[in-house]
């Protein structure tokens, strides 16, 4: 097989699981050019969270707790930190993972949903408008992985001799 047939079969294998056609993942990933730093997103950060908040439909009843959790974040972005982004314990999650010496972020929810793909194309979609060049990967979350792994291994035969 030559390296393009190799190349085609690996982005096949990586897509994430469909259904009638509808993206089912855990979570997806946006993830900024290496050039790229916190602070380039203190602009839009406001806006591309009320995005978040309102189109997982968590917008909080309290308005002044979505103005604080906004404040907080861009604080921190305009300071070139790591945002706390939205890890509350909620059906979505919106991650700033730690590491890699990349910006990125992630849409979270602990069952694979198709509302997981749509939210993190809306956002890459807003992302775009604003003109923030980024890639979109879905599922790249290592300690799923593993725990994948480790439920489709045998189980070690029980020994008889009892």
């Amino acid at each position: 097989m030559s390296v393009v047939g190799n190349k085609g079969l690996a982005q096949r294998l990586s897509r994430p699981p469909t259904i009638c056609g509808v993206m089912i993942v855990r979570s997806g990933h946006i993830i900024l050019p290496k050039k790229f730093k916190y602070k380039d997103l203190a602009k839009v950060f406001p806006d591309m969270f009320k995005l978040f908040l309102k189109e997982s439909g968590q917008m909080p009843d309290d308005e002044a707790f979505a103005r604080i959790l906004i404040r907080s974040n861009t604080l921190d972005l305009q300071a070139n930190r790591k945002p706390e982004g939205y890890n509350r314990d909620n059906k979505m999650r919106m991650i700033f993972p730690l590491g890699k010496g990349e910006v990125s972020l992630y849409i979270y929810r602990s069952a694979r949903s198709e509302e997981v793909a749509r939210l993190t194309e809306i956002l890459s979609s807003f992302l775009k408008s604003k003109g923030f060049p980024h890639k979109v990967e879905w599922d790249k979350m290592i300690l799923y992985h593993y725990k994948e792994k480790k439920a489709r291994r045998p189980e070690a035969a029980v020994p008889n001799n009892i």
